[in-house]
């Protein structure tokens, strides 16, 4: 058992920070100073956004019982075969899994006749749920100062050399059918808009950390890299 019981949370829209800025940053737009031509379509989006989008987070955690140069053992029987996870990982003592879902998105895409508009919903959600993870985080975070423990990054399978086949041991533990997520034999997830990550528990806190954009060679042109 690990030090992080399985929760599932609400996570409240209205302290999650920056979903505004990233949205922008999708868009290419420059939020403090919208184009005229945009910006009744980015207000009407985002009205949209706000009052249908909503999301949740299941997590829990597992002891690490062993760490190879690209195996992640642990006490409840799951392997993790990956020289990056292995890496990033290094200095933990256990492993949490997490998905974050939104919840609205589904319902919404494809319903509304204007393409723009569409474009600016879907970079909405992008920005909710991405940003629904970093406050996820931050919350499991300050939830373990208590312990004197701390987090790494969250990574995810299918960032840089991370195998996407690494989503089954995710969802196989976790089993988010309590959160309605699911997977298809593509290792894609519904709803469209979820997250699945790892993150590391250990008891030093790393300022130089690696980020998940430091392993993807798409940082150069990502419009959420570093966000």
């Amino acid at each position: 058992m690990g030090i992080l019981k399985r929760k599932i949370i609400e996570i409240p829209v209205e302290e999650v920070k920056g979903i505004e800025k990233l949205a922008g940053k999708i868009m290419s737009i420059d939020v403090e100073d919208i184009p005229a031509k945009f910006k009744k379509v980015f207000e009407e989006s985002k009205d949209i956004a706000y009052k249908n989008f909503t999301m949740k987070a299941l997590y829990e955690s597992y002891e690490i019982d062993f760490m190879g140069n690209d195996t992640i053992r642990l006490k409840n029987g799951i392997t993790l075969r990956s020289k990056t996870m292995a890496e990033m990982f290094s200095k933990s003592i256990e492993l949490s899994f997490m998905i974050i879902t939104l919840y609205g998105y589904d319902n919404i895409e494809g319903s509304i006749d204007n393409m723009l508009m569409e474009m600016f919903l879907d970079s909405w959600g992008t920005a909710f749920v991405e940003c629904g993870q970093t406050w996820n985080i931050k919350n499991i975070a300050k939830g373990l100062e208590e312990y004197q423990l701390y987090t790494t990054y969250a990574f995810s399978p299918g960032q840089g050399e991370i195998p996407m086949e690494l989503q089954l041991p995710i969802f196989d533990t976790l089993k988010p059918d309590d959160i309605g997520v699911s997977i298809n034999s593509q290792y894609m997830m519904h709803p469209k808009k979820s997250i699945s990550g790892v993150i590391g528990i250990q008891t030093e806190k790393d300022e130089k950390a690696i980020r998940p954009c430091d392993i993807c060679d798409k940082k150069e042109t990502c419009p959420n890299a570093y966000a």
